[in-house]
């Protein structure tokens, strides 16, 4: 249990992580490589992430056009972790959406335990967890937005988790702008995300 449970945290570590040599314009990493859904196919736990935000809220909330959509799978741990990276005319501006679910099958498991173990373990695996990666600040807790929200920053940008029922998301936006900003972006493609779930 607890070596899933930091595969599943590794797993967001890597997936909205990015590099980039400027602080102010960097793009989401594209989705890691996964099973991927033929276009327009749904995903193992019938959720088309890519079909939950639309080109005209990517282009009001984020400020370009929609170039085109990469999904990708992947059940894990008892999981299914579905993720859609939203492309955009200039690369650094995209976004990246993951979805949370339970699996099918007789491993599945409620992905609020792992949210519960990601946000609410004991402070000493927090602390350890985040000399290993580096991070300097917490997760920032983030008011008026599903069951619970928080802010995970990293190194370069950051990501706002969301936990609605027994689903989960993340939202991470590329792109230029203060740590205010992509909180106030990644929020407003949250509400849009969690309308459809």
């Amino acid at each position: 249990m607890r070596a899933c449970l930091t595969l599943l945290v590794l797993y967001f570590v890597f997936a909205i992580t990015g590099c980039s040599k400027a602080d102010t314009a960097q793009a989401p990493p594209g989705p890691p490589p996964l099973a991927t859904p033929e276009p327009g196919q749904k995903s193992t736990n019938g959720v088309d992430v890519c079909s939950l935000l639309t080109s005209a809220e990517i282009e009001a909330i984020q400020g370009g056009l929609l170039k085109s959509t990469k999904p990708s799978a992947n059940p894990q741990g008892g999981l299914n972790i579905s993720q859609c990276y939203f492309l955009l005319p200039t690369a650094a501006d995209s976004i990246v959406v993951t979805v949370t679910q339970k699996a099918d099958g007789s491993n599945a498991r409620d992905p609020k335990e792992s949210w519960d173990g990601i946000f609410h373990g004991d402070k000493d695996k927090e602390d350890a967890s985040k000399e290993e990666e580096g991070k300097s600040e917490p997760p920032e807790k983030i008011d008026g937005l599903g069951d619970e929200a928080f802010w995970a920053p990293r190194r370069f940008g950051g990501a706002l988790y969301v936990i609605k029922g027994h689903v989960y998301i993340s939202v991470s936006v590329g792109g230029a702008g203060d740590k205010a900003a992509k909180i106030k972006k990644s929020k407003a493609l949250a509400e849009l995300i969690l309308k459809r779930l």
